[in-house]
């Protein structure tokens, strides 16, 4: 798969970028299915929320990892982390829209995107994740609703959540290794989203990656914002491991978007939910 940036009408209120989506592999595995842990916590605006009763998401344990690598706004990855690793890399990332943890990462959060910067229905649309790995959906798009299913590669469905409020979240622990497909189903006719689940033992190691770190993800924000988003992804225990700016082709660099990989200190699903929400509520702040 490969992110490619095209063009699509800019008003003066907000920014417009088209990623379209460029192949997809199919894969195929067994599964053993477990039952699923969902749950959907509302934050409205920016303010704190209390705790929602459903199940929270991963320790902030984990196997030992390099040192945090990478750098911030770099467009060639992440450096190598204190274990030799290589680290996150955003450019490849982009590139093909895929992103692999190992054991350090105990939460992953796959983001349904500004449809205003990313034409897509989820951010990453493939994912290597180790078993027992809880992966938080939360919806990033202002414009509404959106939802996820989790299917077996033989179409039966293992998990499932119609509707997703904007700044919400839901959540699934892959606790079996397979392989998994993802959909919105609200939007039946986009590009379904794969989740390779392995053991701890076929994650070779990142070095962006460590046991105080225990939750990535991805997020987009406009290029020519890049210094704002530099600075607040040093809040509220975020780190960025890296970015890359993609161009448009043809444009101005006024609609280039920068895509951010990041990591944070949080491992509770509420903290993660409402933290994100407020990154959101940033984003929305620059985006219209």
């Amino acid at each position: 798969m490969k992110l490619i940036a095209t063009t699509i009408a800019v008003t003066t209120l907000s920014l417009a970028i088209l990623l379209v989506i460029v192949g997809i592999d199919g894969k195929s595995g067994s599964l053993i299915f477990q039952s699923a842990n969902a749950q959907v916590s509302v934050f409205p605006g920016t303010q704190p929320e209390k705790p929602s009763t459903g199940t929270t998401g991963g320790t902030t344990g984990g196997t030992t990892g390099g040192t945090t690598g990478g750098t911030t706004g770099g467009t060639t990855g992440g450096t190598t982390g204190g274990t030799g690793a290589p680290g996150f890399n955003a450019k490849t990332i982009s590139e093909t829209n895929s992103i692999k943890t190992d054991a350090d990462v105990k939460n992953l959060v796959i983001l349904v995107p500004n449809k205003k910067l990313v034409d897509q229905p989820f951010l990453p649309l493939d994912t290597t994740i180790v078993q027992g790995t809880n992966v938080i959906w939360v919806n990033g798009d202002p414009a509404g609703n959106h939802g996820v299913t989790v299917k077996s590669n033989t179409g039966q469905s293992v998990f499932s959540n119609q509707t997703i409020p904007y700044k919400n979240g839901t959540q699934f622990t892959f606790d079996t290794i397979g392989t998994y497909t993802f959909s919105d189903p609200i939007s039946p006719s986009s590009t379904p989203g794969t989740i390779n689940v392995v053991s701890p033992q076929n994650a070779p190691d990142n070095g962006s990656t460590n046991s105080t770190m225990p939750t990535a993800g991805l997020f987009v924000v406009p290029a020519g914002d890049q210094a704002y988003f530099d600075k607040h992804f040093s809040t509220l225990g975020y780190h960025a491991a890296d970015s890359n700016i993609i161009k448009q082709t043809g444009t101005s660099h006024g609609n280039d978007i920068d895509l951010y990989v990041y990591i944070q200190k949080s491992g509770k699903y509420d903290t993660i939910l409402h933290r994100t929400a407020v990154k959101l509520g940033f984003l929305q702040s620059k985006v219209g």
